[in-house]
């Protein structure tokens, strides 16, 4: 029967009347557990919908699997009090799930065998998932310390209940001689398990060329259930270590008259493959930090449709992201629903507000192709590549002052409908001063001429003319006319760049600048020299970036507390 099949079963079945359980309803993007967080002893059961599985991979979400109508998760609450390992989000428009605690759960495995050992199938081929990722990130360190993978199958199932060994006696029984193999790695697989009546066994996988002995098996132990929820060839091989060894091959059908003749059978083997899985998953992720720390290559991800790369309102991982191939969606939540207000391709950078900011993501991105892959840039490492990749974050700041661009040519439109919002674009920009002294220096050796107060280094309108602006002393101020009137952007002091518009565009002045003191002195930046004061001073140029980002920050949020759509603009107004 497929897993459709025994979910219509179980819902068909007294159980179902009977459990005193909780059925709940989620929306889109609901976390229905996360990471990190205390246990509830619950499991759950996703009656109807879809949704992802993500682990925290350093300070990102990494999607590890999808669940499917008729899948269990949240299992490990039944054998342990640790905190979720994992973050569930509904990635369908709804999903229904089933809620049952630990202390229910244990009720059903007497009166329920078919939905134990439903569960005890899921939990199997997560294991099988998880050992199989873990088997291909081994592949790729040749040095690797097997020692950690022989600690993975130390906890083999040991059955003592009397009644139990009785049956499995009564059952067809193969021997074997030492030396001999049950099977080999890569052979395809005869469905059943293995109960060892006496001898012992030693468990071999290659890697690299050599066979390494993973694991010895005992008389009363189990072996090879993974083959009872896949048809895959054998992941490893089996070889009789002993002079004689007796087996017993084990059928579903056998498996499930176990479970009748002891309900608690059942329970205690998914608690010892739940052990391994936890801990195939620790190994997992501590094998990707090692390969993570050798590879220049590991801050590349790769991400399907549907991906959840960044959600609006989590906080910040400072982690900034540039798009190799693919689409993406930027989402908004507008009154619970998520609404797409930009599409990204190709070359494009988002996150990079996390560069100067720990504030939370301000939307949510998706996979919108169906593979996409990203280059993830810690804060760290992205100050660092200031200095040895200038041409980077000259890219990435023309792609963030095209964004602001965008931005103030859409609030000018707001304002014109609704000029009562022009207090909220107040920007104060005193966390992004330059503070750098060479670069004072050098642009003191430019062209920079002293204005008096009341006069304008350039006016709304006037041709841009590939220019931008350093305040070397004095103080001005950013103006724009609205409804016949100027309203006061922000302020400018010693130390800060402006017109910086002019190095993605040549429309004409967006803004008026006003002197406000005498004897004000700003330099004039055409942009070949710009770029070499990028070469002389690189972190001079990461500095700009936090002043447009800054200026971003604020204009960005003014929309969003507005409730107003980026993409609804040309529309409504």
């Amino acid at each position: 029967m497929n897993r459709n099949g025994m979910i219509k079963q179980l819902f068909s079945s007294e159980f179902f009347q009977e459990l005193d359980a909780i059925i709940k309803v989620y929306k889109f993007n609901d976390k229905i557990i996360e990471e990190g967080e205390p246990s509830n002893e619950t499991m759950y059961l996703l009656i109807e919908g879809n949704l992802s599985v993500y682990k925290k991979h350093g300070k990102t979400l990494e999607e590890i699997n999808q669940l499917k109508t008729g899948d269990f998760f949240g299992e490990i609450a039944i054998i342990s009090n640790q905190p979720r390992t994992a973050t569930v989000v509904v990635r369908s428009q709804t999903a229904r799930v089933l809620l049952f605690s630990k202390n229910k759960f244990i009720q059903q495995t007497v009166s329920n065998p078919l939905l134990t050992f439903t569960i005890f199938k899921a939990t199997l081929a997560r294991l099988l998932r998880a050992e199989f990722v873990l088997e291909r990130l081994v592949k790729k360190i040749k040095n690797f310390n097997f020692d950690l993978l022989k600690k993975l199958n130390t906890n083999q199932y040991k059955i003592n209940k009397i009644n139990v060994i009785n049956f499995l006696h009564t059952l067809p029984s193969k021997h074997y001689g030492k030396g001999e193999k049950v099977y080999f790695e890569g052979e395809p697989s005869n469905g059943m398990m293995y109960f060892v009546v006496q001898g012992s066994l030693s468990i071999l996988k290659t890697y690299h060329g050599k066979s390494i002995k993973l694991a010895q098996i005992e008389s009363g132990e189990f072996f090879s259930e993974i083959s009872m929820v896949s048809s895959r060839p054998y992941p490893f091989s089996v070889i009789v270590a002993t002079d004689k060894v007796t087996l017993v091959p084990i059928e579903k059908e056998q498996y499930l008259e176990i479970m009748n003749l002891t309900p608690d059978f059942i329970l205690n083997h998914i608690k010892n493959v739940l052990w391994k899985l936890i801990n195939t998953e620790k190994v997992t992720y501590h094998i990707k930090g090692k390969i993570e720390a050798i590879s220049p290559s590991s801050d590349i991800r790769n991400f399907k449709n549907g991906d959840v790369i960044i959600s609006e309102g989590d906080l910040s991982n400072e982690i900034m992201y540039f798009i190799v191939n693919g689409e993406f969606s930027v989402c908004k939540n507008r009154s619970g629903e998520l609404i797409e207000v930009n599409v990204l391709r190709t070359g494009d950078f988002f996150g990079e507000i996390a560069l100067i900011s720990n504030q939370n993501r301000s939307a949510t991105i998706l996979t919108k192709s169906d593979t996409a892959s990203l280059i993830l840039f810690s804060k760290k490492k992205f100050i660092e590549q200031t200095s040895v990749n200038p041409a980077l974050t000259f890219s990435i700041l023309k792609a963030t002052v095209a964004r602001l661009l965008k931005t103030e040519t859409n609030i000018d439109k707001m304002i014109k409908v609704l000029p009562s919002i022009e207090k909220e674009l107040r920007i104060k920009l005193t966390q992004s001063r330059v503070e750098n002294v060479d670069v004072f220096s050098y642009v003191y050796n430019l062209h920079t001429p002293t204005y008096m107060e009341g006069d304008s280094v350039f006016s709304e309108g006037d041709p841009s003319l590939g220019k931008i602006f350093f305040l070397v002393s004095g103080n001005l101020s950013i103006v724009k006319k609205y409804h016949k009137k100027y309203t006061t952007i922000t302020k400018l002091e010693s130390g800060d760049f402006f017109g910086e518009m002019s190095l993605v565009s040549n429309r004409p002045r967006y803004n008026t600048v006003k002197v406000t003191s005498d004897k004000t002195k700003v330099a004039h930046i055409e942009k070949d020299i710009f770029m070499k004061i990028v070469q002389l001073h690189p972190e001079f140029l990461f500095s700009l970036l936090k002043t447009v980002i800054w200026k971003l920050i604020i204009y960005e949020k003014a929309i969003s507390e507005l409730n107003i759509k980026f993409e609804m603009y040309d529309r409504k107004f």
